[in-house]
């Protein structure tokens, strides 16, 4: 038996990690360049001098190039709180963030420009901004600082940090910027006192921003109420279904418009286009639909255990709107099939990049479950999420390939997987950390 010497394992991650940042930095100057719609994951990888084989070898979709935490961020951030040994926590806090925004200015004004341009990318930058606040909030235990308190605290200086960039004119320099910040940072410092509206004009102000953002809602609910007749939403429900079937059980890749639209008994080959445009839009649907009904049993599990310690009820909401959502299917369903190509294939990540991580009680959930695993490191942690979401995902695929016909016993067989997915993700998460 040989073993690796520590030397070669040195200088793998090493060639792993300047790999990374190779890509980062290329898709960084592309982004700015073309802007991201413009750009490809070829385009990426042939910039950064790799295969695009590679490039998945290190992000899962092209947003992750832009999103993804740097290896080794959560230690360099730690690093930098550690420093502040004495000091006031808000004072060392917002010290260890502009240091840590001096280090890595290019990458995150970059990302900032980009997201000017392409605002509806910012859904990404909520999962990258938890994965940072974590480390925040280590620190400020550590300082006796816990709960809503800590939570406050970092949310506040995040906040600080998200709206000078708002307001920062990139031609004014990293000067300015820093400038901007310290004036955010003294205001969250002196609390509402500093920044509340004096005067009748700002009230004015008020109400009128109040009332034009009301009437924007009205329009917005009048067009999505009177969107589709009865029977349009009938055929677009028909389609949906028959897509999602034939994707699980045949490939997305392997399946056209035009077969889907035959199979739905359309009379006219182009239906799927003209109730959902591309393929690419038809399979964002289907996974936008099961989302918005997995959200729901989510948002119930988070009403009955949002305020608990114990890990087995986070986990119970990790898993169980997944099973309870695919056994209210009935005993024929394919989305667990489809949601496993969807997470194999890195093509198809890619085109519903986000899904059911956009949804705000998935944010709480994986909140929630670390805050009961502070000792695993954040690398790590987001590691075993990882695995985690396969094995939910892999699992349920292949109990809903084998599932009783008969309606009593598909229900015993969801709930005896829920429960055995549990016990499984717990351990994964409980799980001791071996040394590399």
């Amino acid at each position: 038996m040989t073993s690796t010497s520590p030397d070669l394992r040195t200088t793998v991650a090493a060639d792993k990690t300047e790999r990374w940042h190779r890509l980062r930095q290329a898709a960084l100057t592309l982004f700015e360049e073309r802007g991201f719609a413009a750009v490809s994951i070829d385009d990426i990888a042939a910039a950064a001098g790799v295969s695009r084989r590679t490039f998945f070898n290190h992000f899962e979709t092209k947003a992750g190039a832009l999103f993804d935490p740097a290896p080794g961020e959560a230690a360099q951030v730690a690093e930098l709180l550690a420093r502040e040994v004495g000091a006031d926590p808000w004072v060392a806090l917002t010290r260890a963030l502009r240091a840590y925004l001096a280090v890595e200015f290019r990458t995150v004004s970059a990302r900032r420009r980009i997201l000017a341009g392409q605002p509806e990318l910012n859904r990404f930058l909520l999962l990258a901004n938890m994965y940072f606040e974590e480390s925040v909030l280590a620190w400020l235990g550590g300082r006796g600082i816990t709960g809503l308190r800590a939570r406050a605290m970092s949310s506040m200086a995040l906040a600080c940090v998200r709206e000078a960039f708002t307001a920062w004119d990139a031609e004014s320099g990293q000067a300015r910027l820093f400038e901007l910040l310290d004036q955010l940072f003294a205001l969250a410092a002196a609390g509402t006192a500093a920044i509340r509206p004096t005067g009748a004009a700002d009230r004015a102000t008020n109400r009128t921003t109040s009332r034009t953002a009301s009437r924007t809602a009205d329009r917005a609910t009048d067009r999505a109420t009177n969107r589709a007749t009865p029977k349009a939403s009938q055929t677009r429900s028909r389609i949906l279904l028959t897509a999602e079937r034939l994707f699980a059980e045949h490939g997305v890749f392997a399946v056209s418009n035009r077969q889907i639209s035959e199979a739905a008994g359309q009379g006219n080959n182009a239906a799927v286009g003209y109730h959902f445009g591309t393929k690419s839009d038809l399979l964002r649907a289907i996974v936008d639909d099961h989302t918005a009904r997995l959200e729901r049993i989510r948002e119930r599990l988070l009403r009955s255990r949002g305020d608990s310690t114990e890990l087995r009820d986070w986990v119970a909401c990790v898993v169980l709107p997944f099973t309870d959502h695919l056994s209210s299917l009935g005993t024929q369903s394919w989305y667990a099939r489809l949601a496993a190509q969807i997470m194999t294939e890195p093509r198809l990540r890619e085109l519903v990049a986000g899904g059911s991580h956009d949804a705000p009680g998935f944010h709480t959930v994986v909140a929630g479950l670390h805050r009961c695993l502070p000792g695993l490191p954040p690398e790590l942690r987001r590691r075993r999420d990882d695995m985690a979401r396969t094995l939910l995902v892999h699992t349920c695929a292949h109990r809903e390939r084998t599932l009783p016909a008969d309606a009593d016993a598909a229900r015993a067989a969801w709930e005896a997987t829920a429960a055995e997915l549990m016990d499984a993700v717990e351990g994964l998460y409980l799980a001791p950390a071996s040394s590399h």
